[in-house]
């Protein structure tokens, strides 16, 4: 069985490659305070019901928080809750070939809590994926016949706290290679429950069209996405729909992302992977990076990251480098969509003292803290027998 599984701030909505339903589970957990037992979903509210020693904590914010709760006597952090949850929902399903956990931000702090639950529950990290939305409305396209995205595809999720706007280019460049970039916007919602009024229904209308005409270029579109809760009664936005209708073909699918999801992870266990598409999407690097050294006397610059790269899984890029007299570390910025090269030039802090005769050997770690974040952290490894380290590790930021 494949899995394809989005996550919201309250719900998580599981689909599989065996049919087309979509099963909701709030992103809950029911701790019970005086045993050592929880509960997840709706079992967490059924038990809550019936028993007050079973207080419900949204798993959400205590991830984001990095937060702790109590279980009968034991104290578990984010990590092990989020653990103790995913353990409670995968438990439902038999014969698991792959999952795909899809979540709306590659927010570093919630990746590694779902990475850290399903590594320990699957034990192979290669039956299992955690990466952005972007991802999974990246297979979604590909699945489609190539008229679909000759012009731009555009994508509205609107949920109870984000109204988001997800938009397909592509570009190829002099050396045919092709990009597609996902370019996203964020627009504050109000709360679903306003809906069940006109007045409230009006008002998000407004809110959807505005948005929409900010988003939407005066380019050619080939179709129009809709997804996310909101849009369970799409007729109710008159406005907004009579504009995207007039643009590109509107297709409306409240859990697009979930379903988009097993299609992400049926990529991944066919190996379906154009190496001539290199994707640039909020999961991964919108640039190329390279260092300017000197290696056998001569001028060279040496590849250290690729775009395209997931940016949340460089941890290991390490190397060593001996820096002379030159307190300035410079690296190259490839920017590939603008296709344009900067240089971004690192002072060694002034606790660094440098030796002569070459002798200061560094390794550099490179570590994504945000997509558009880079640490290039300095660890001083001395020189052999001659001379010991003398600074504590040093993490630089550059923000590209």
């Amino acid at each position: 069985m494949i899995l394809g599984i989005s996550l919201d701030e309250n719900y998580v909505y599981v689909s599989t490659d065996r049919d087309n339903e979509v099963v909701p589970y709030p992103f809950a957990i029911g701790r019970n305070l005086l045993t050592n037992t929880c509960f997840v979903g709706e079992e967490a509210k059924n038990e809550n019901v019936d028993n007050e020693d079973i207080v419900i904590d949204k798993l959400f914010y205590i991830m984001g928080n990095d937060g702790t709760a109590r279980i009968g006597e034991i104290s578990y952090d984010a990590k092990e809750l989020t653990r103790l949850f995913f353990v409670n929902l995968l438990i439902k399903y038999e014969n698991i070939e792959y999952v795909s956990v899809v979540i709306r931000q590659g927010n570093v702090k919630y990746l590694e809590k779902i990475k850290y639950a399903l590594s320990s529950i699957l034990k192979d990290d290669a039956k299992y994926k955690v990466t952005t939305y972007s991802e999974a409305f990246v297979s979604y396209i590909k699945r489609q016949d190539k008229s679909f995205y000759n012009h731009y595809v555009s994508l509205f999720d609107f949920t109870e706290k984000a109204l988001t706007y997800y938009e397909l280019v592509r570009y190829i460049d002099d050396n045919n290679i092709e990009y597609w970039k996902i370019d996203t916007e964020e627009h504050l919602a109000l709360p679903l429950d306003l809906l069940s009024g006109e007045a409230g229904k009006k008002v998000c209308d407004n809110l959807l069209y505005d948005f929409a005409k900010r988003c939407i270029k005066q380019e050619v579109y080939s179709n129009i996405v809709l997804s996310g809760l909101g849009f369970e009664d799409s007729s109710s936005y008159r406005e907004f729909m009579t504009f995207v209708c007039s643009i590109a073909n509107v297709k409306t699918d409240v859990h697009f992302f979930s379903r988009s999801a097993v299609m992400l992870s049926q990529d991944i266990v066919n190996n379906n992977f154009d190496k001539n598409v290199i994707l640039i999407t909020d999961a991964r690097t919108t640039v190329g990076i390279r260092l300017n050294a000197t290696f056998n006397h001569a001028n060279t610059k040496i590849e250290l990251i690729r775009p395209g790269v997931e940016w949340f899984d460089i941890k290991d890029n390490s190397f060593d480098i001996i820096i002379s007299d030159e307190r300035t570390i410079k690296f190259e910025i490839l920017k590939v969509i603008e296709r344009e090269a900067t240089e971004a030039a690192i002072e060694l802090p002034k606790n660094v003292k440098l030796r002569k005769d070459k002798t200061n050997l560094f390794e550099i770690k490179l570590m994504f803290s945000q997509q558009n974040i880079l640490n290039v952290i300095l660890i001083d490894k001395g020189f052999g027998e001659f001379y010991k380290s003398t600074v504590e590790n040093t993490s630089i930021p550059v923000y590209l």
